[in-house]
C-alpha cells in the first residue's frame, strides 16, 4: 500500500481575535468547558493520543492527518499533564483552522504539523502562532479566564483550567488583564 503523502499546514492569516472567537465557538458548540478532559474532543473527531514518536518522525509534538480526517497526536513521554493538554489543544488548532485548507488546496492529502519548525518558514511559524491562540481561547475562554484570574491567585487559575502558571501568565498578557 503506497504511504499517504503528508502536506504542512496552510496559514489562515486570521487575526489573533478571530481565531481567538473561533476556538470558543468550537469548544462551546462541542459542550467543551474549561477543566473538561480533552481526550473527549479527539476521540469524538476519529483521533488518538499516542505517548512516543511517530515511527518515521524525530521530533514529538506532531499530529499526522490522514486524507479521510482522522488523525493522531504524538506527545513526548516526560511532560507533565498540564503542558500535555496544552499541546493536545494546540495540534487541534492545526486539525480544525489548517487540516481544511490542506483538503482544499491538496486534495486526497494528509497533513503533518510540528511545534518545532524552522523559523527561516514564516509560513509554518505562521501556523504555529495561530495554533497557539486556537489552545489558548479553546482552553480558557476569555470571559471565564478574566473572572477567575481577577478572583483567584494564579496556581488556583491554572488549576481550574488544566493548564500550567506558563500559560496562565501568556493568557493574562495577551488578553491585557
Amino acid at each position: 500500500m503506497e504511504k499517504a503523502r503528508y502536506e504542512d499546514p496552510i496559514p489562515t492569516r486570521a487575526s489573533k481575535a478571530t481565531v481567538w472567537d473561533f476556538a470558543e465557538d468550537i469548544a462551546r458548540n462541542l459542550g467543551f468547558i474549561p477543566g473538561d478532559p480533552i481526550e473527549r474532543v479527539v476521540a469524538e473527531f476519529g483521533g488518538k493520543i499516542s505517548y512516543d514518536n511517530p515511527v518515521d518522525e524525530d521530533i514529538p509534538e506532531t499530529i499526522r492527518v490522514e486524507p479521510n480526517s482522522t488523525f493522531e497526536i504524538f506527545l513526548p513521554s516526560l511532560t507533565s499533564a498540564a503542558r500535555d493538554r496544552f499541546t493536545v489543544a494546540h495540534e487541534l488548532g492545526h486539525f480544525f483552522l489548517h487540516f481544511p485548507l490542506v483538503q482544499q488546496e491538496h486534495p486526497g492529502k494528509g497533513m503533518r504539523a510540528t511545534r518545532w519548525v524552522d523559523d527561516a518558514n514564516a509560513d509554518l511559524e505562521r501556523c504555529e502562532w495561530e495554533a497557539n491562540w486556537f489552545a489558548a481561547a479553546f482552553l480558557m475562554p476569555r470571559q471565564e479566564f478574566e473572572t477567575a484570574y481577577n478572583e483567584l491567585d494564579k496556581a488556583a487559575v491554572a488549576s481550574m483550567f488544566g493548564v500550567s502558571p506558563k500559560a496562565v501568565e501568556v493568557r493574562a498578557k495577551s488578553l491585557v488583564i
